[in-house]
Order: structure tokens, then C-alpha cells, then sequence
């Protein structure tokens, strides 16, 4: 069972789906039930003093903290932005300073790194740091790198951005590298004890694309720092990611029918339109938690951080990371290959379509480069926004993110004269 986080306020066949909506209160972390009897309460005791007639009452109305979603099929939604952070007990900080830092550049050849070293800044004497046996090493697929401490620390600014832009391009590297949004910065740090002076490590080991900070050499921090509690600070500030609670809007007058049609996929219509039903009887209308209406997977993934390793004595481990979370989401029984690229891609190509009109509840929203190479993959909620896992590392939860956000984000992983394709997929069988 994934772990509960801390917060900080701030396609199938009907065999494979999970069973009745009126089950899944039972798999509900308990953080995710706290979350949504909050959003379920918000409304009984705001509702006592406001009517729901006009949209300027719904307004006022709003849980505090929470921003009205723009109009859509999906109904009246509210979103109230908000951290987690993973616990301390699942944080292994020793075992990420001895992996110690690789960079595969991927297709690379000897002679083409050579050549790559040369057109950036860095000194001769640290283009020789770079060829050294114990750093470097000719793979199958390219060329790793295994720097030290020092030699990620001596990078200057202008080469550690293009050295980044290259690696960031390469899945194989993708746990390597964190994105953490500007905007989080203060929230991430500055309040979670830790020291100003790591702070200044970290923007060393970084740079900036857009409205993020792109890091890497987290190996190389830690062995910096001094004591275990700082590392431990610093690891879980970085875990911090920036999501939502998000709520929608139940009064006497919503039109069951159509929020039933928007919100009851699968084999869920049954279930969902009978919650909706239930609640329109509150006669001051309420804010219902959006996890009410969710598949049992996503309700019980969502917030938390995936701690259980797979049995090595079972078979390879699964890749549990975006093309997983978002295939697997109506599934009751996760299919573990869609943790491979191959059978995501043959499935888009086999069981889905682009839609012809907007996009809607459960749709696959598809991150792509200009060749067509597909980098990050989420299931399309309402407005902007979808359910993500942004990489597969246990430091990164499932959660609510912004489709606009996740585009910025993973823009970095293009070079700077292309840009990432969203597009969206439906799945035939629905």
C-alpha cells in the first residue's frame, strides 16, 4: 500500500474494470479520506450562509484557498493548490549519495563527446577530469559518465546548461534530474529547515529553463553537507512537488444527466450518477471531492508515494511511471507493461483515437517531440488539468498537475529550437 505523504497547505473491458463505485471508500488512503471529507464538509457548513443561484454566490462560496475552474461539461470545479513531501521513513538518502552521479549520453561516441567537451567552456584541464578512465566509459548505447563531487561542482554555468539540455533528452537519465518550478522555491526550502547556505549548493548544481530550475548531481550535495539530518532536510524538500484538491459543485438544481455522462466512464455511469443524484438532495448545494467519482486505482494512488519494491524472487520489477499510471487508470489490475515504450505505443496505435472535439474526463494526454517520440504521458480530468506520475523514482507521487505546467516543464527535454506536441487520445473500447 503506497505510503501517505505530508501535506503543506499552501482501456479495458468491462472484466478488467474495477468493481462498483460503492466499494471504494474502503481502499481510500487515509489521507486521501481526510481530503475528501474536508472537501465534502466545506460545503455543508459554507453552504448554511450563501445561496447558489448565481455564479457570484458560488464565489463566495468557494472552500478557502480555492480558485473556480473556467465553465466546461465537468461541471462546477474548484481547485486549492497545495505540497506534499514524502516521509522521512522512505527517503533513502544513503543509498542516493553511494549511487553517485551517471550521465549517459546516449548514441554518444568517444570521438563525438570529445567533440561535445570542446564546444563548451570548460577548461582543458577539465575536459581531461571528463576523459579520465574512472570517469569515463564507452556503453552499448553511449557514453557514461561517473563524475565525482568536485568535478559536478567545477562545471561552469553555461556548460552545465547545454551539458543538461543534452542528458535531459535521454530517458535513461531521467532520475537524475529533478525540475523544481520557481514559484516553489520558497515553500520548498526556505520553510523546511534547510540551511541557506545548501540552498546556494543546490542553485550551483542547477539551471534555469523557463519558470524552472533544472538539477542534477544530487549525489554529489549530499557530500557536502555535514550531517545526516541536513541531507535528510534536503532530500525531502526536493521531494515537495505542487499540486491540488479539487472539488465539484452539487446543488439541488446540477444536471445529473450530463455531469453523470461527463464523469461515468468505464463501467462507473451507475455508480457516479448515483452519487451525484445523492448529493443534489442537500439543499444548499455542497463541494464534492473530485476522488469520489475517480477509479479505485488513481483514488488510492493519488498524494501518495510508492514504497513497496517489487519481490525480486516474483520477476523484474515493474516500471510504475507516467505511460503505467495513465493506462492502468480505469484497470482494477494494474497491467505492468505499460511500464515498456513498445507496448504503450502499440497500445495508442491499436485501442485509441484522436479525439475530433475538445478534451474530456479520461482521455490520454500525450507530451511528444517533433519526431513523434512520446517523453510523458497523463489522463486529461477537466480544464487544465490531468493525474500524473512524474517519473518513476519513489520520490515522486501521483498526483493533480497542471497540463500547462507539465508542458513547461518537460519543454527542457527538447532542444531549445523545437517544441513539445500535446495531444490527446480516447480509448475506443469506451
Amino acid at each position: 500500500m503506497p505510503q501517505a505523504p505530508i501535506i503543506t497547505p499552501s482501456a479495458t473491458s468491462p472484466g478488467n474494470l474495477a468493481q462498483p463505485r460503492l466499494k471504494i471508500l474502503s481502499r481510500v488512503p487515509a489521507i486521501s479520506f481526510a481530503l475528501l471529507l474536508a472537501g465534502g464538509l466545506c460545503g455543508f457548513v459554507t453552504g448554511k450562509k450563501f445561496g447558489f443561484d448565481e455564479a457570484a454566490d458560488r464565489r463566495r462560496q468557494l472552500p478557502n484557498g480555492s480558485i473556480l475552474c473556467a465553465p466546461g461539461p465537468w461541471g462546477d470545479l474548484s481547485y486549492t493548490p497545495f505540497t506534499i513531501a514524502a516521509p522521512d521513513v522512505m527517503i533513502p538518502v544513503r543509498k542516493l549519495e553511494q549511487h553517485g552521479t551517471h550521465w549517459l549520453f546516449k548514441g554518444y561516441t568517444s570521438d563525438s563527446f570529445v567533440t561535445l567537451l570542446q564546444s563548451t567552456n570548460l577548461t582543458p584541464d577539465q575536459q581531461h577530469a571528463f576523459l579520465d578512465p574512472t570517469v569515463f566509459s564507452v556503453q552499448p548505447n553511449g557514453v557514461m559518465i561517473t563524475p565525482g563531487p568536485d568535478l559536478v561542482f567545477s562545471i561552469p554555468a553555461d556548460a552545465r546548461a547545454k551539458l543538461y539540455q543534452i542528458l535531459a533528452q535521454f530517458p535513461e537519465n531521467e532520475s537524475e534530474f529533478h525540475f523544481i518550478h520557481k514559484d516553489t522555491l520558497e515553500d520548498r526550502f526556505s520553510n523546511s529547515g534547510v540551511a541557506v547556505g545548501t540552498l546556494a549548493l543546490f542553485k550551483e548544481l542547477s539551471c534555469e529553463s523557463g519558470n524552472y530550475y533544472v538539477f542534477s548531481g544530487l549525489p554529489a550535495l549530499l557530500s557536502k553537507l555535514p550531517t545526516y539530518p541536513e541531507k535528510l532536510q534536503f532530500v525531502k524538500a526536493l521531494t515537495r512537488q505542487r499540486t491540488m484538491l479539487l472539488r465539484l459543485h452539487i446543488t439541488p438544481k446540477s444536471d445529473v444527466a450530463a455531469l453523470t455522462e461527463y464523469w461515468g466512464k468505464g463501467c462507473w455511469d451507475t455508480d457516479v450518477g448515483t452519487i451525484i443524484q445523492s448529493l443534489t438532495v442537500i439543499p444548499t448545494g455542497t463541494w464534492m471531492n473530485i476522488l469520489m467519482v475517480l477509479p479505485p486505482l488513481p483514488t488510492a494512488q493519488i498524494y501518495n508515494y510508492p514504497t513497496i519494491a517489487d519481490n525480486p524472487l516474483e520477476g523484474p520489477p515493474v516500471n510504475r511511471d507516467c505511460h503505467w499510471t495513465s493506462f492502468n487508470f480505469f484497470r482494477d489490475t494494474p497491467d505492468p507493461n505499460f511500464g515498456k515504450a513498445d507496448y504503450v505505443l502499440n497500445e495508442l496505435k491499436e485501442n485509441y483515437y484522436p479525439p475530433p472535439g475538445d478534451p474530456r474526463y479520461g482521455d490520454i494526454v500525450v507530451f511528444s517531440k517533433p519526431d513523434g517520440s512520446i517523453i510523458h504521458s497523463a489522463v486529461y480530468i477537466a480544464d487544465d488539468i490531468c493525474f500524473t506520475k512524474n517519473g518513476s523514482t519513489v520520490i515522486y507521487p501521483w498526483m493533480l498537475a497542471s497540463i500547462s505546467e507539465l508542458l513547461d516543464q518537460y519543454s527542457f527535454k527538447v532542444p531549445p529550437d523545437q517544441k513539445l506536441t500535446v495531444s490527446y487520445f480516447r480509448d475506443k473500447r469506451m
